[in-house]
């Protein structure tokens, strides 16, 4: 529970970092089943750095469409509404991290590891057949956004947490808990309210590093009921994305077991944990997919 101190400073916070007006408006058409093509770009050519950025994505060789495309009507089309969401969200965030100025905090680094944990819950959520791909992307962007509320708005309170890190075993989330009597999990959760972001995007940032918690205790029997599929694809990610390109570079000290249940998809394509073998194709399609995400975020 998040105590008084700390929402009356996040209510201020909201107020510097929250989402364009202009953003949440396309996002909420994108979300009506009977939405306009014509309406939603009318809205996006109110701001002609995102008019600018979803040409540029639309015509990139990752499309291969061969005639250039210079209507954003047509641009929606070709991409398709998740790939839009994707280009909002991502624009949203690489604003926010640009606005970051912090001593002893490597925001570029963080922006890698966020877009790759973006990248990698992806393309675990397209191989256990997970049907919003394009919202485990959103998910893995943005699961880890409370750090960044921590470093820039709470910096008395981090640089007290690095020197725990820097002198004791904890992990982030204990150091975090000591200090401020809360995590940066509850944080981004709370954000992601103030969003108006998807239920199930709010429950992936607050319960990634403990998924298990979702879990319902097996009664005599019977399998345990999983609820919450995207936290748990959000927690596969991190871990690949520690276990992988950026294990220099585990702020979050996770000592969590990997915990990945069979029943938490109903069509279950893969496994994602194979041998050797089957994880680097997975790595490999992982990176390509960051590749793209870099295209779809950079400003």
């Amino acid at each position: 529970m998040l105590e008084q101190r700390i929402i009356d400073k996040l209510e201020t916070v909201n107020k510097i970092i929250a989402m364009p007006a202009i953003v949440m408006q396309i996002i909420e058409q994108l979300d009506n089943p009977k939405f306009s093509v014509a309406k939603i770009a009318q809205l996006i050519e109110q701001d002609q750095s995102i008019v600018a950025r979803i040409l540029k994505i639309a015509n990139s060789p990752f499309y291969g469409f061969q005639k250039k495309i210079s209507t954003v009507e047509l641009a929606i089309i070709v991409l398709g509404t998740n790939s839009i969401k994707e280009v909002l969200y991502g624009f949203s965030m690489k604003r926010m991290f640009n606005k970051i100025k912090s001593v002893g905090f490597d925001i570029d680094k963080f922006w890698e590891y966020s877009l790759y944990c973006a990248a990698a819950s992806k393309v675990i959520a397209r191989r256990l057949g997970y049907k919003l791909a394009g919202e485990a992307f959103v998910a893995g962007l943005m699961h880890d956004i409370g750090i960044l509320i921590l470093v820039q708005y709470f910096y008395p309170d981090f640089k007290k947490i690095n020197q725990l890190l820097s002198t004791t075993t904890m992990t982030l989330i204990e150091a975090e808990e000591k200090i401020m009597k809360t995590n940066h999990t509850e944080i981004g959760a709370w954000i992601a309210q103030k969003w108006s972001l998807p239920e199930q995007l709010t429950i992936a940032i607050l319960n990634h590093h403990t998924p298990y918690r979702l879990l319902t205790p097996a009664k005599d029997n019977e399998s345990p009921e999983i609820d919450q599929p995207l936290t748990t694809i959000v927690s596969i990610a991190e871990w690949f994305a520690i276990q992988y390109p950026f294990y220099s570079w585990n702020i979050e000290r996770s000592r969590s077991p990997l915990y990945v249940a069979n029943e938490i998809f109903e069509d279950l394509n893969e496994d994602i944990i194979e041998p050797e073998s089957s994880l680097n194709i997975l790595r490999n399609e992982v990176f390509e997919e960051y590749q793209k995400a870099g295209v779809f975020t950079e400003l």
